[in-house]
């Protein structure tokens, strides 16, 4: 079973600010960005599975939003800044791979669970 299954806190982030810069988000969307996902934003995701089939719920302050896809098929999606992205999902060992696809950047976000920490990286190129 994929690390990832439950539900996660975030607890410490790093290089935030740095990869938002990478994939051009804008200053004021920055700041929005750090006070609802960053450290201290209490914010929280959940991911659940059914065979192929998945639900990620992310929460903020500002609210709930749930995200059902399934492993291996482009999805489009909108980050939280408002620019169109094709997102694919797919499975590697116990991690799950996200991989972004937007204007001028392509990005993958790792996340994998250990114990009682999930961690996410993020890996990104500017093209």
């Amino acid at each position: 079973m994929v690390s990832v299954v439950g539900k996660w806190k975030i607890e410490k982030s790093e290089n935030f600010e740095e990869y938002m810069k990478a994939i051009g988000v804008s200053d004021d969307k920055r700041a929005d960005a750090h006070k609802y996902l960053s450290d201290g934003s209490g914010m929280t995701q959940e991911f659940t599975a059914d065979g192929d089939t998945w639900t990620m719920t992310s929460s903020t302050v500002m609210g709930a939003k749930s995200l059902t896809f399934k492993l291996g098929q482009a999805i489009d999606s909108i980050t939280l800044d408002g620019r169109k992205v094709k997102v694919v999902f797919s499975v590697d060992g116990d991690k799950l791979v996200e991989k972004q696809s937007g204007d001028g950047f392509e990005c993958q976000h790792v996340r994998q669970g250990s114990g009682g920490t999930l961690t996410m990286r993020y890996i990104c190129t500017l093209i």
